[in-house]
């Protein structure tokens, strides 16, 4: 730009102008929004914006002039798109139920995280996403393996951003499972634990001060400083969110720890430990000072440009918006959790009028319950249909039937059989939530009953009375 332009510039940018007017190439917009100025006025000792002043934020703070918000702003919200991008490419074609993966709790918070809209009603994705989040979960807690505690946190956290109830997920409290872990765990717990509960809103104690602090501390190999991170993260969250108390200069002295691990590139260890001590410089906006946010967040925007792996993508794309793990909560959902059965219904085809209904699995006669499932169904539904339901919901309770007269009846559950020799037999009962009377059996098949609002179907597996009808049966697959 020769200088006659330049001074046309600076003539007609000193005075007000709309916000939708754009600044010419290379200048800045003035705090006020109502000037834009070329970047050499920013903090050379001449206030040029008027009431809100450029100079304001100088000092040794270069990473949050002006100039390098305006000029980092672009090249962030561009990062943070593509990014964003390359998570939704994640999911698989087609209506199968496993389109986001075995990743898709970690899908669901970074995505959060970059976009709170990413949950909110009638956001299609998110609602895709919630669904096979509650699909995934049912299976892995159904598997004879245990799933580990970590792996527990995640999907807590994952249902905490996609408004589901850890503490009433299909009757099982999450959190209080996972608070029992913590409890009946040795000397050294790993602090995202602390965190996902202390997220969750689960009661904290001075114990767990004591256990992100030596965590903290246990830690000194180099590789493990996002164990650190993790465990300032979890420390500020008790500070912030429950009555704890917690001496805030252990906090300042475990971030200021963070910062002496930043190299002169920008880079603390590696990528990925870029973006988790980042996101806890975040706290109290620790970065501001000591610590080079300008580098770091080009290490993360230059990283990204390659092929990243998810967990690298994972950490990163919160960065992007500002934000952390400390900043998942349920807080963006509606006062109260979006119960299951509606989260479930888009995907089930539930339109119309409904009624809602509970489903149990029963297992021998000290009535060892299975599991339990509130669903909404179509006025009219059958025990069958809800039956099947149940079995698009959790494939582990897809039933095999025997068909008598054309008719099926419940033989076989996720590989239990009935058993003649045993005298073991699936049955079905049905009871009114409100009343105390025990169950009846149903003798019909469950094609012939029709539900009504607030019963209980209880598929149960037990030994009992058998009608000695001898008939020719053929075992067939539910579709």
């Amino acid at each position: 730009m020769d200088m006659s332009v330049c001074l046309t510039y600076m003539l007609k940018f000193q005075t007000n102008i709309s916000s939708s007017v754009p600044c010419p190439p290379g200048w800045i917009r003035c705090p006020s929004g109502r000037r834009c100025i070329p970047p050499s006025f920013v903090c050379d000792g001449i206030v040029q914006c008027g009431d809100v002043s450029e100079e304001r934020i100088c000092g040794n703070n270069t990473a949050e002039t002006p100039t390098n918000i305006a000029l980092q702003s672009t090249e962030h919200t561009v990062a943070k798109s593509k990014l964003k991008s390359w998570f939704l490419r994640r999911k698989k074609p087609g209506s199968g139920t496993d389109r986001w993966g075995s990743q898709v709790h970690r899908i669901a918070v970074a995505l959060h995280l970059a976009d709170s809209s990413t949950f909110s009603p009638g956001n299609r994705t998110g609602e895709e996403i919630r669904y096979e989040l509650a699909m995934q979960l049912l299976h892995r807690l159904g598997k004879n393996k245990r799933m580990s505690s970590q792996e527990l946190a995640l999907y807590i956290h994952s249902l905490l951003v996609a408004c589901m109830d850890p503490k009433d997920f299909y009757g099982d409290d999450l959190v209080r499972e996972l608070r029992r872990r913590v409890e009946a765990g040795g000397n050294y717990t790993n602090p995202f634990l602390i965190l996902a509960l202390c997220n969750a809103g689960d009661t904290m104690t001075a114990r767990d001060v004591e256990r992100v602090t030596a965590a903290y501390d246990s830690q000194h190999r180099p590789f493990w400083t996002d164990y650190q991170a993790l465990s300032s993260m979890a420390l500020s969250c008790i500070s912030s969110r429950s009555g704890v108390s917690v001496d805030e200069r252990t906090l300042r002295d475990m971030l200021q720890e963070l910062k002496r691990r930043q190299f002169r590139n920008g880079t603390v260890d590696n990528f990925r430990t870029t973006a988790l001590v980042t996101q806890a410089l975040f706290i109290h906006d620790s970065y501001k000072k000591d610590f080079d946010l300008d580098s770091a967040m080009k290490v993360l925007t230059d990283g990204l440009n390659g092929s990243q792996s998810l967990l690298d993508a994972y950490y990163a794309l919160p960065v992007l918006s500002r934000k952390g793990l400390l900043n998942v909560t349920s807080g963006h959902c509606r006062k109260e959790p979006v119960p299951e059965e509606e989260a479930l219904q888009k995907a089930l085809d539930v339109t119309g009028e409904t009624m809602t209904v509970m489903y149990s699995v029963w297992m021998g006669e000290e009535i060892n319950v299975g599991r339990t499932w509130r669903l909404r169904m179509n006025v009219n539904s059958t025990i069958y249909n809800a039956i099947e339901t149940v079995a698009k919901i959790d494939n582990r309770q897809k039933v095999e039937y025997n068909v008598v007269d054309g008719k099926p009846y419940v033989a076989a559950l996720n590989g239990k059989e009935d058993d003649p020799e045993m005298g073991m037999f699936w049955f079905v009962y049905l009871k009114t939530l409100s009343s105390d009377k025990d169950p009846k059996i149903v003798e019909e098949s469950p094609v012939d009953i029709k539900l009504q609002p607030n019963q209980e179907i209880i598929l149960w597996y037990k030994r009992g009375p058998w009608s000695g009808q001898n008939l020719m049966q053929k075992t067939v697959t539910s579709p």
